[in-house]
């Protein structure tokens, strides 16, 4: 219910702040959906190489909506195999409703990996980004009175040359326009948001400082006077209002720079206190405004000590954090905001205070979500243990651009991070020159996993702050050694094959993760822990392929043992967690291993009523008898209990969800659990069991290679449901052969 109502919070915020946007600028900045009405085919020999695309026979193309990822079906499925090739998208508009004379762009959140684009045979660009966004200008190719057509050519094929770039990939390279795509129309003279960089020079309560950087585009003729203004907010009363006239020249771009202004009795950005601010820039013309961007701040100072580690706000700050992939069973990673806000809450849940956006700039509801949250975010561009020519270096430095541009502004962010396990001397030099130009407030780091070789090519001495992934029996000798190189760990433990079901190696990965969390907090210059990693996710590295499941939580972020662990270790709230179950058919009065995790002052176990006596740390050694096992806990005054029960015989089916509304978008969705139970309500450890989905209403059911027959784990099958764009009440069931099956009503509005 926690989780819920944390969703619900950071939707809501998001969605007013969207609302502001656009109802205080509604013939301003007129952001408008772009993302319905596509057509795709997944080929490339189509009207290519024959002659004018405008007439395209168009009878076999598929519709679809972006975001969208032609990966979506054939990854996590080792039967379907992973396509890695071409597919075109078509779309047909008018923009006879929009007013004339303004600035007509197109912006996609991301297109992966490499794009070609077309507007009415008008070729606009090769681009490799991939993970960065796109913008291009279409006011002087368009048709104010007839029909438009884009055409988009997409692959996500193999490149040496592209980032990442490595063949066989620790994660997939999915392809398809699979973010967010949107229409602009703006003013002729505009504000540049890639040119759009607040800073806070000061930061204290008592008085902080506000630094305002911009750009101005004139489209015009001639020399426009305007004025700019800025207002800071805090949700319930202007605190900052300060305005500047300036002339731009006919036909220029002009760069506004630091527009200061001081503040008093302002609340500091954290963890345990991310107050965010907001910040209006508006653009006027003879009093009327005719540009804005409303940017979401945070006040927050930080520093990295190669002997003491990281402090925010001045005060000492151990990093607790998890690795962050952003793919999803079915959606590959075409994933709706919804998931992206619940990651960042479970990664709160868990008592994480830090994430690594591996190994790719993320999307920017998640980093919303971890300003609002207070998670602090390594962010990266898209890399792994490769390094081409000087293209992909070109490439790299690109990328690099484009991520600064769009993300400085984040709170979170508090590191950029230059690749992950590799190092070019050349290619971070460009890299990291960039990276001050564009944001001279955060430092700048990459992950090493070979300390000797960074060493001996000179790379780790490159970097403000050096992240390390694993062999941490290397960083007492490297710290002796080079004391003045701050250390931040990027990547430890690794436990993999820890899937659904496997209790044993649950375990043992727990361990493994205890074992390094200890070695890490018992070195202050090491300035945190970053697991790897957060959930299991789709990879073409042929050792794990087709899932990595070394996640503390399942591709569909199913707690693990771990996680549980980590909850126990890293949250102040009153916890315990009994491991495993109590099921254990034939094997009456043998020793059972138990350990009950839990951050209480005092626990006790109980079987059937009776007390056991604890073996040693968090572990309990119980003969087996069947009935309830119940862990109590004490924290101050807060009691808080675990029970476990064995299970009877299977009745039932019963389902769940973390909400009971969905968006009536075409594109939301959410995640439905199918439990098998007893006639009690315990839940029945059920394996190659399968559950059998329907749907009746307007949504879909999206599985594992578009299956709707999915195989118990334990008894639970997972399954989405997204809308398919109309309101209105979907009813899911889930059926098991000989059990009562399971009910679900979710309404799309």
């Amino acid at each position: 219910m926690k989780i819920k109502k944390q969703i619900t919070v950071i939707l809501f915020v998001l969605s007013i702040s969207s609302f502001f946007q656009l109802t205080n600028a509604q013939d301003v900045r007129k952001v408008i959906d772009f993302n319905k009405n596509w057509l795709f085919e997944q080929d490339d020999w189509i009207g290519y190489y024959h002659g004018s695309w405008m007439n395209w026979d168009e009878t076999n193309w598929i519709p679809v909506q972006t975001p969208h990822s032609f990966n979506a079906e054939d990854t996590f499925d080792p039967e379907q195999g992973y396509y890695r090739g071409f597919a075109w998208y078509r779309k047909h508009f008018h923009i006879s409703n929009l007013e004339k004379g303004r600035i007509l762009k197109i912006h996609f959140g991301a297109i992966g990996n490499e794009s070609e684009i077309w507007v009415n045979e008008k070729f606009m660009g090769k681009f490799t980004t991939g993970y960065t966004p796109i913008e291009i200008d279409i006011t002087e190719v368009v048709n104010w009175k007839i029909e438009n057509i884009i055409a988009i050519r997409v692959n996500n094929l193999h490149n040496d040359e592209i980032p990442p770039g490595r063949w066989r990939m620790d994660y997939n390279v999915y392809g398809g326009i699979y973010r967010e795509v949107n229409l602009l129309s703006l003013s002729p003279i505009h504000l540049i948001e890639t040119d759009h960089f607040i800073t806070t020079p000061k930061v204290s309560e008592k008085l902080s400082e506000i630094s305002v950087s911009t750009s101005i585009k004139n489209n015009f003729d001639e020399d426009k006077k305007v004025t700019v203004k800025c207002e800071l907010s805090d949700g319930n009363k202007v605190l900052i209002n300060v305005s500047k006239i300036f002339t731009i020249p006919a036909n220029q771009s002009v760069p506004i720079k630091n527009i200061l202004a001081e503040i008093k009795d302002i609340e500091l950005w954290s963890p345990d206190n991310p107050k965010l601010y907001s910040l209006e820039v508006s653009l006027k013309e003879n009093g009327a405004t005719i540009d804005n961007l409303v940017t979401k701040i945070g006040f927050r100072n930080f520093h990295f000590d190669a002997e003491k580690g990281f402090f925010l706000n001045g005060k000492h700050l151990k990093l607790r954090g998890l690795n962050r992939h952003q793919c999803y069973p079915g959606l590959a990673n075409a994933v709706p905001e919804r998931f992206q806000i619940e990651d960042a809450v479970l990664l709160k849940e868990l008592g994480a205070n830090y994430v690594r956006c591996a190994h790719y700039p993320q999307h920017t509801s998640f980093l919303d979500a971890c300003d609002s949250l207070g998670l602090l975010v390594y962010e990266e561009v898209a890399s792994w243990q490769h390094i081409g020519g000087d293209a992909f270096i070109k490439h790299m430095d690109y990328m690099m651009d484009g991520m600064i541009r769009r993300d400085r502004n984040h709170p979170s962010i508090i590191l950029w991070g230059m690749m992950n396990e590799g190092h070019s001397f050349k290619m971070f030099e460009k890299m990291y020159k960039t990276a001050k130009e564009l944001d001279p407030t955060r430092p700048v780091s990459y992950a090493e996993n070979h300390i000797d070789m960074g060493i001996k090519d000179v790379t780790v001495f490159q970097p403000d702050i050096l992240g390390l992934n694993y062999n941490l029996d290397n960083y007492d000798k490297f710290h002796e050694e080079y004391p003045n190189i701050s250390i931040l760990n990027t990547e430890c433990t690794n436990a993999d094959k820890t899937k659904m079901g496997d209790l044993e190696n649950q375990l043992a990965s727990t361990f493994k993760i205890k074992k390094d969390l200890d070695f890490i907090n018992e070195r202050d210059f090491i300035a945190g822990a970053c697991i790897w990693g957060f959930h299991d996710y789709g990879t073409e590295y042929r050792p794990v392929w087709p899932i990595q499941t070394s996640g503390v939580v399942d591709k569909y972020r199913n707690f693990k043992e771990a996680a549980y662990y980590l909850k126990s270790r890293w949250t102040d709230q009153p916890f315990v967690h009994i491991s495993g179950h109590w099921n254990y058919d034939g094997k009456e009065g043998e020793i059972q291993d138990v350990y009950v995790w839990n951050n209480c002052d005092k626990v006790d176990l109980f079987l059937n009523g009776k007390k056991v006596i604890k073996t040693r740390d968090n572990l309990w050694k119980i003969p087996f008898q069947q009935g309830e096992l119940k862990a109590i806990g004490k924290k101050g005054k807060i009691k808080v209990e675990k029970v476990l029960r064995t299970a009877g015989k299977a009745e039932k089916v019963i389902c769940s969800t973390t909400d009971n509304s969905i968006k009536a978008d075409g594109f939301d969705a959410i995640l439905v659990k199918a439990q098998i139970i007893d006639s009690n309500g315990n839940p029945v450890l059920l394996n190659n069991k399968n559950t059998t989905f329907e749907i009746i209403g307007p949504g879909n059911l999206i599985g594992i290679g578009g299956k709707t027959i999915v195989e118990n784990v334990n008894g639970l099958a997972n399954i989405l449901v997204r809308s398919a764009g109309e309101k209105g009440t979907i009813f899911i069931v889930a059926k098991v052969d000989g059990l009562e099956s399971g009910k679900i009503v979710i309404t799309a509005e």
